[in-house]
């Protein structure tokens, strides 16, 4: 694992908690999602992607059917982080900052929050071969796993979209979850107000929307055509001000979608902002689910 990645994560939320005296990211984190330990029951069939932690043996032998403990099992949220991946981030935010830093410094900060709050959070991406899922689990231990996972494999080719990957977490993990989707400019687009409605029957939505450099300056390398751009493009006005309206009206799209089914987008250019935009994002959505 990069520990440089988690040394920024602990100097920021330092920073951020030290200069706020009641701030979204600590007392006020678990009021923010619906649901919480409001489906008790005594006993349920085990599900793919629960932790072995919680199966009661003793009820399983006698009924012949793996049984978890409900009641320990919702006594937390389960936090999924879909993350995003491939060669485009290795291309640059629109402050000039690697895509693939601000996607992982987001993920590891909400996953270190989550951690200290204790609750169990996975991931889930797509590889080569397929999907790589991490379990629900908890602690220092499983947080490093999942960051060394997210960081392994996001900047190699997907063999799913993430809109894919999506649909994969709606209908393979059957459990109440708040999904934390890591993702661009280039997964907003793939994503339909259907798929929104089914992550968000059952489930909590936030997304971090990572911004993408604007084709416009000086040297410009295209990552998925491996070239620089022309210059008289990169000089040119017209196609600018176009790129700027195809990138808002795809983000205001997605936002407007995801507000819709009480889900919450924030977008990110910097490591810097992080923690601020980690704390807007979760108070937008205290507000959204309990307005």
């Amino acid at each position: 694992m990069n520990y440089d990645y988690l040394s920024k994560i602990r100097a920021n939320i330092a920073l951020y908690t030290n200069k706020m005296t009641s701030n979204v990211l600590d007392g006020e984190f678990k009021s923010i999602f619906r649901g919480r330990s409001l489906d008790f029951d005594d006993l349920r069939e085990y599900s793919y992607g629960d932790n072995v932690k919680d199966i009661d043996w003793k009820s399983s032998s006698k009924t012949g059917k793996i049984l978890v403990r409900r009641y320990v099992a919702y006594r937390k949220h389960n936090i999924l982080f879909v993350g995003d991946s491939g060669i485009k981030f290795t291309g640059d935010t629109m402050k000039g900052q690697k895509k693939k830093d601000v996607a992982l410094t987001a993920c590891g900060t909400i996953a270190y929050l989550v951690d200290r709050h204790g609750d169990d959070f996975a991931l889930l991406t797509s590889v080569d071969d397929g999907y790589d899922f991490s379990f629900f689990n908890s602690g220092g231990a499983h947080f490093e796993h999942i960051l060394t996972d997210y960081e392994k494999y996001i900047l190699k080719t997907p063999k799913y979209p993430i809109d894919e990957v999506l649909e994969y977490a709606a209908e393979q993990i059957k459990r109440k979850m708040v999904i934390v989707l890591i993702t661009d400019i280039e997964g907003l687009s793939k994503i339909d107000e259907s798929l929104i409605r089914k992550l968000t029957v059952n489930n909590d939505l936030l997304c971090v929307n990572v911004t993408d450099a604007f084709m416009h300056g000086d040297d410009v390398y295209d990552v998925d055509r491996k070239r620089y751009e022309d210059r008289f493009i990169l000089r040119d006005r017209k196609l600018f001000e176009a790129e700027k309206r195809i990138k808002d009206s795809i983000v205001e799209r997605a936002d407007d979608m995801f507000t819709s089914y009480g889900a919450t987008m924030v977008s990110m250019s910097s490591e810097e902002e992080t923690v601020d935009k980690v704390a807007m994002l979760f108070e937008r959505h205290r507000n959204e689910t309990n307005g």
